[in-house]
């Protein structure tokens, strides 16, 4: 009867709930990365699709090579001689038409190769611009760098036998630095499915519904918030926290409850048909460098 009962109310949060499925992530397109001083083009072009690569991996957004989506490409040709409009808007214009909502750019700020006694250590920073296409203004701007945090070291590397392969090195850690700046900047929102386990009057653990196709992984951190209507306004009040113990499903997770779970199971069973729970992902901290 559980299973038949768990069977439903995952029928009706796949419905009903407002998790970023594949099929309703927001599109992104990555423009250029402005290179510093007269860096290589390799290292810019190696630097970029890592930022690629990274933002991919995240899972939090659709994201498309302005440089190579045929769709972009076949209509900025169609600008041809048109000085009427800005490239700026002419290029805003296409991403609207697209459905694209944001636009990630940025400019290569520091690239530092210093020789030690038998090899070289790079640098590299980069600040990372958010763009929101509706309106054509910034909504986050953020600096990555390529230094590594004590943790971080026994699998990466910024040093090399010559600059080029210290380098190449300190470019590929923007794959990891641009994955958690779109975790970080891309919240994850779902909801509660219902309790797995309780005890003492307080939740323990509930499953979600947002798994492996929105990069929910163990150990991820989700607020909890209770959502009312007040004289017409919406309302939104945090009432707990969790912790992913299992992904079970490509929108299936089991979290441990690890903040308010009285409070949390109080509010669960005052629920009305059709009313959930809502979760966003807590932001990662930075690594410690």
């Amino acid at each position: 009867m559980k299973k038949l009962l768990l069977s439903l109310i995952l029928i009706c949060g796949a419905l009903n709930s407002n998790a970023q499925s594949s099929s309703t992530k927001e599109i992104a397109y990555v423009k250029n990365i402005t290179p510093s001083g007269n860096l290589a083009q390799k290292y810019t072009d190696a630097i970029r699709n890592n930022v690629i690569q990274g933002l991919i991996e995240s899972k939090r957004l659709m994201v498309k090579d302005i440089k190579s989506d045929q769709q972009f490409q076949a209509e900025w040709a169609k600008r041809g001689e048109d000085s009427s409009i800005s490239e700026e808007e002419y290029g805003f214009q296409i991403l609207r038409n697209l459905n694209a909502r944001w636009v990630i750019g940025g400019n290569i700020t520091r690239v530092e190769a210093v020789k030690k006694d038998t090899y070289y250590s790079a640098t590299i920073l980069i600040s990372l611009d958010i763009i929101d296409v509706a309106t054509g203004t910034i909504k986050t701007q953020e600096s990555l760098s390529s230094e590594l945090s004590i943790i971080e070291i026994g699998g990466n590397s910024t040093t090399g036998s010559t600059e080029d392969e210290a380098l190449s090195n300190a470019a590929k850690v923007f794959t990891n630095r641009a994955k958690t700046f779109a975790e970080n900047n891309f919240e994850l929102l779902g909801a509660i499915l219902e309790v797995s386990s309780e005890k003492k009057g307080k939740a323990e653990e509930v499953y979600i519904d947002l798994g492996e196709s929105s990069g929910v992984k163990e150990g991820d951190a989700f607020e909890v918030f209770e959502s009312r209507i007040i004289a017409g306004r919406q309302s939104k009040k945090k009432i707990g926290e969790l912790k992913v113990k299992a992904v079970e499903g490509d929108d299936l997770a089991l979290c441990k409850v690890t903040k308010s779970g009285d409070v949390i199971l109080q509010k669960i069973q005052a629920l009305g048909e059709g009313e959930q729970l809502q979760i966003e992902s807590k932001r990662k901290k930075k690594p410690i460098i």
